[in-house]
């Protein structure tokens, strides 16, 4: 059994490079509440502390060869209301398809009042690519395998923009902005290049969070995103927060899981865990999707001095956009 699941998983994941890469070019998360910087650039800097989060995604788990991600992230306030964040990734999809890249980001923020503000944040992207061939394959004479690791580099650009306040957000983003090529070839046939391309994604997302007692507030949040070539998928989330210590959370993705997740923040320290249910086909290979995420929240005395971000209504609050 295990050895005609190797089979199918190579096959699927070898489909993928075939197709001109037109399937998920990006690394998949369910924790856009814990972490909505990974999904917009323009989160960057708009916290009231400096948030250091390393994450680790294993999809089907049990399942030999599945795929895993790993993250480390973090991102602060500058003066003049600018902002910085970085990311470094490791997203491996089965053994075949490997990446791992490096994100910088800049952000600025404009007050629009009191209480909101809009942020603009672009990222620069340097990713490896690598495409280990060395599988059992329905066809060893495919022109798309060259047999071997194959391995090249591309840069990219990610932008965001988000208008938020103390109890809600709303913004978008557009990963893979400049569409760069992978270098991964698709064909080595005659002389035509055919190096795969990124796609341009499109995400919009918002949140907003009701505070139902002095202790209890309860969070909605929903994020679509799309490509050209692909149909929109959405992501509902609904968490409730007790007295900034615990939370629960219930969401699904559409297509694809449902998903049941926890957390506690202790001081500086927090941690957060999702637990996927996978609904589609991919359950036969597991149903089990495991994300785990530790976040050390640095205090900062400073920082830009946007009225929003020193409103009074922030005060006793640890963050303004979770």
């Amino acid at each position: 059994m295990r050895f005609v699941r190797n089979i199918a998983l190579g096959a699927a994941l070898i489909g993928g490079v075939v197709s001109s890469m037109q399937g998920q070019q990006l690394y998949r998360r369910s924790q856009f509440l814990v972490n909505p910087y990974l999904s917009n650039p323009a989160v960057a800097g708009t916290w009231v502390d400096s948030p250091i989060s390393a994450s680790f995604r294993n999809q089907w788990a049990g399942f030999d060869g599945a795929p895993r991600t790993n993250v480390l992230s973090g991102h602060t306030a500058l003066p003049n209301r600018f902002g910085i964040g970085g990311a470094v990734y490791s997203d491996n999809t089965g053994g075949a398809i490997k990446q791992t890249g490096v994100e910088l980001t800049g952000s600025y923020t404009i007050d629009l009042n009191n209480y909101d503000a809009v942020s603009f944040g672009l990222s620069l992207l340097a990713n490896q690519w690598s495409f280990d061939n060395d599988l059992l394959v329905w066809d060893v004479e495919d022109p798309a395998l060259q047999w071997g690791m194959e391995q090249s580099m591309s840069l990219d650009a990610n932008f965001g923009m988000m208008i938020f306040g103390d109890a809600y957000s709303f913004g978008f983003a557009i990963p893979q902005l400049i569409q760069t090529k992978t270098g991964l070839n698709s064909s080595n046939i005659g002389t035509t290049n055919n190096d795969n391309s990124l796609f341009r994604h499109f995400r919009f997302m918002g949140r907003y969070a009701y505070q139902v007692n002095k202790d209890f507030e309860l969070e909605s949040a929903g994020l679509v995103r799309f490509t050209a070539v692909t149909p929109a998928q959405l992501d509902l989330y609904v968490r409730g927060r007790y007295a900034d210590f615990a939370w629960l959370m219930f969401g699904f993705r559409a297509g694809d899981a449902i998903l049941i997740g926890a957390g506690l923040d202790v001081g500086p320290l927090g941690v957060a865990y999702t637990y996927d249910i996978t609904s589609t086909d991919a359950r036969l290979f597991s149903p089990h999707t495991h994300e785990v995420t530790i976040t050390y929240y640095v205090p900062r005395a400073g920082g830009f001095s946007s009225r929003s971000l020193n409103s009074k209504r922030l005060v006793g609050r640890n963050r303004l956009v979770r």
